[in-house]
């Protein structure tokens, strides 16, 4: 149940790279907010959540299939924004769940809610935006920040998701779950600082924050997390850092990665992929391992994409039988300006063979 539940949306690293610079047609903007970072359409810097003006602008313009020009639209665009202090929005996700009789889901063939968030932005002053995120999986992100500085940076102070690796919207995709960056029921957003920049070509976010996940926390150590690196229109390579220790005297545990991403864009071919390795020491033992994602977009028509995606996490080089993999096959379908229906065939692939094949049909609304 847990695995299933996406408790936030993340910034979607494809649509950059699907559309690079053409993301920007139609729009007027300064040309150093022009970036293919997650600030291009998230109030957040490091993505997911609430759109920006631009975000909005994109989703109508350019994601349905059928193109969306007028008063009309304009209008639905500037609805968000309620007065010249408070923009709201809001990700509504309705599932059905398909899995095979040996699954170990609770979810074997059952219709249910997989989110409903709404987000907040309170922009008292010029450069600074007070955020509000919750919603029914509890995935409360709350801070506020200086913003569009010079060389596009910001400073964030609050309750946030780390910065590190691509933020991908699925969080059952391992590099999100299983490396701790899911937030399912609000324990992986972490209090802390954040400051960042993104210009046309760099990219760099860093935050220090407690570690513990949840307040108060409970040793003095303080968990550190970084991703910087190139975005351009066509290619992106950036690397990640993460480093953590929780516990106390009795039972210290320290976990660091150390990850890379990249992506490609190729006509109407879109590439993304991570790989990153795992440490763990928790006294006296330690195991090293890795965790990697691919992912395939195939541009069918406006509006229709195929998709192939593979996931795959080892946590202990050393121990077999630990090993998963995971392939997913489906389409992503965005029939109407802010409305997105996915239907997923995913393959489950364990050293110690399980049929627990599952499939996903949902609806995403999105504002």
């Amino acid at each position: 149940m847990l695995s299933l539940m996406p408790d936030s949306v993340y910034g979607l690293p494809q649509f950059a790279v699907r559309f690079g610079s053409s993301i920007y047609e139609g729009h007027i903007h300064e040309e150093g907010s022009k970036t293919m970072d997650c600030r291009a359409c998230h109030i957040n810097p490091t993505g997911g959540g609430m759109r920006n003006l631009h975000g909005r602008q994109f989703s109508v313009g350019k994601l349905p299939m059928q193109e969306n020009t007028g008063e009309i639209n304009e209008q639905l665009i500037e609805t968000a924004q309620v007065n010249p202090l408070v923009t709201i929005g809001t990700d509504i996700r309705f599932a059905y769940l398909h899995a095979d009789k040996a699954s170990t889901t609770a979810y074997k063939d059952s219709f249910f809610p997989m989110q409903g968030d709404i987000y907040a932005a309170f922009t008292p002053a010029e450069h600074l935006v007070i955020y509000y995120q919750d919603g029914i999986q509890q995935n409360r992100e709350v801070f506020g920040m200086i913003n569009e500085l010079a060389a596009n940076a910001h400073v964030k102070f609050g309750k946030f998701i780390p910065p590190y690796g691509l933020k991908l919207d699925d969080h059952t995709s391992f590099i999100r779950d299983k490396l701790g960056f899911g937030n399912t029921f609000g324990r992986d957003s972490e209090s802390g600082v954040e400051a960042g920049f993104a210009n046309e070509l760099w990219f760099g976010n860093a935050a220090i924050f407690n570690g513990s996940g949840v307040e108060p926390d409970d040793n003095s150590a303080k968990g550190f997390s970084a991703t910087g690196g190139v975005k351009t229109p066509q290619f992106w390579l950036a690397g990640s850092y993460y480093n953590n220790t929780t516990g106390n005297a009795s039972s210290v545990v320290t976990r660091e990665y150390i990850g890379t991403y990249t992506a490609a864009r190729f006509q109407w071919l879109a590439i993304l992929g991570e790989w990153d390795w795992t440490f763990i020491k928790t006294s006296p033992t330690k195991r090293s391992g890795d965790v990697a994602y691919g992912e395939l977009n195939a541009t069918i028509s406006r509006g229709v994409v195929a998709k192939i995606k593979y996931d795959v996490y080892d946590p202990d080089q050393n121990s077999p039988g630990d090993r998963l993999e995971r392939f997913t096959f489906g389409f992503d379908i965005y029939p109407y300006p802010f409305t997105e229906v996915f239907v997923q065939y995913r393959k489950n692939i364990e050293e110690i063979d399980s049929k627990n094949d599952q499939i996903l049909i949902m609806t995403h609304l999105f504002y």
